[in-house]
């Protein structure tokens, strides 16, 4: 006897289903992920501008606990984004590490004490200043240097916050407030967080200036054809001048003699970038090509190069504030290409880092963390590193949402 054909259909239906969610659920082999529309600010931008980022993968936000208190998990979540820059505070009454964080959103600016039970984030500054771009902190995290853009011209300003904000009123009162010139386009605060060095385009190129902190008693200190530079001040008596870095094209280093000005030459190389250690001694400087990357100890005296067996980039390393032969640096877990920071500026790439520590005289490194393994935290595309005084803790914030995250580096 014949089954009826629309019997017959539907049971072939059914059997096709079946195979097509058992293919699904237990036999496909997951697809790669594909780029995503991101939002990202760009420059001093205060629009956005879509870009495609590689996606990290994520595992469940570990953010359960209270911030600030982390039991047993050495990376721990301090605060959501976005944050544009972080530091660490010291109290001593009571004696407490905290976190002093900037929002990117508002530049309000909060305070929050690292392993303390039940510690809930605490405004330090109310002030509103629309979408920061950059933030650098002075004079041990009670003052910092903002960045933003207005209409068309970049606005700098100095804002130090009231004594009593480590008080516990509920409300701080408004910070002390100063603007420096308008239009700097790269910036470096002093080791001792009282100086700032600064530069402005003039006639045929730039001129850089060193300052008080709050921007007074500014005078100039040198001049330079090159406009497309920056700053960064590592040493006491000595500034870093760096050109831009982009893979295979010509890149210079030049140190910068506080007392005089004297501007003299330092390293010359495809895809240059740099950083030094307090005492000036040793630099890290890496090459890029379009076939590859290569990144050295550079002694400043003798002149002599020391080959890293690993490639860190200078601009995700952070030195350490307890001795001159430790850095910290975010590493990428996996392999990139040589162009890989290029198209990391450009928002069209992203890797998950671990945290390292190496002493670069002797290229020696080791593995302090990495953010979504047992640890704690999540992969994350690592940007903004801090360090705690005594190399207690280490920050970090995440490329993209820009969230805020603690490393426990003693026990």
């Amino acid at each position: 006897m014949q089954l009826p054909w629309k019997s017959l259909l539907a049971a072939v239906g059914v059997l096709t289903l079946l195979v097509v969610l058992i293919w699904f659920f237990f036999l496909r082999t997951p697809s790669s992920v594909e780029p995503v529309p991101t939002t990202t600010t760009s420059g001093f931008t205060t629009g956005t501008v879509v870009t495609t980022e590689a996606t990290l993968p994520q595992e469940a936000d570990p953010s359960d606990a209270p911030y600030g208190y982390t039991g047993t998990q050495r990376i721990f979540k301090i605060a959501d984004g976005p944050v544009v820059a972080a530091t660490f505070v010291q109290t001593f009454n009571p004696t407490t590490t905290v976190a002093r964080y900037v929002m990117q959103d508002n530049g309000r600016v909060f305070d929050l004490p690292i392993d303390v039970p039940g510690s809930v984030p605490r405004a330090v500054s109310n002030t509103t200043i629309p979408a920061i771009a950059h933030a650098l902190w002075g004079e041990e995290g009670e003052s910092v240097v903002l960045q933003y853009m207005e209409e068309v011209t970049v606005k700098t300003l100095y804002m130090r916050f009231s004594p009593r904000a480590t008080s516990t009123i509920a409300t701080p009162l408004p910070p002390q407030i100063r603007f420096l010139p308008d239009n700097i386009f790269t910036l470096a605060i002093s080791p001792d967080g009282k100086k700032l060095a600064y530069m402005l385009v003039t006639t045929g190129g730039a001129t850089g200036y060193v300052a008080n902190i709050n921007g007074t008693e500014s005078k100039t200190l040198f001049f330079t054809p090159l406009t497309q530079v920056r700053l960064t001040w590592p040493a006491a008596n000595t500034l870093l001048m760096q050109t831009k870095a982009a893979v295979g094209v010509s890149g210079m280093a030049f140190s910068i003699a506080l007392q005089s000005g004297t501007v003299t030459p330092l390293l010359h190389a495809a895809g240059l970038s740099i950083i030094a250690d307090p005492a000036f001694a040793k630099v890290i400087y890496q090459t890029s090509t379009l076939s590859d990357v290569k990144t050295y100890s550079h002694d400043v005296v003798s002149g002599k190069d020391l080959r890293l067996s690993f490639d860190p980039f200078p601009e995700k390393c952070v030195q350490s504030g307890k001795t001159s032969s430790l850095i910290y640096c975010a590493l990428p877990l996996a392999y990139i290409s040589p162009q890989y920071l290029d198209l990391w500026y450009k928002g069209l790439a992203s890797a998950a880092d671990s945290l390292v520590a190496f002493n670069p005289t002797t290229g020696a490194r080791i593995i302090i963390g990495t953010p979504g393994q047992g640890e704690g935290g999540k992969k994350s595309d690592i940007v903004g590193i801090a360090v705690a005084p005594a190399d207690a803790y280490l920050s970090f914030v995440t490329k993209g949402d820009r969230s805020l995250w603690g490393v426990r580096l003693t026990q």
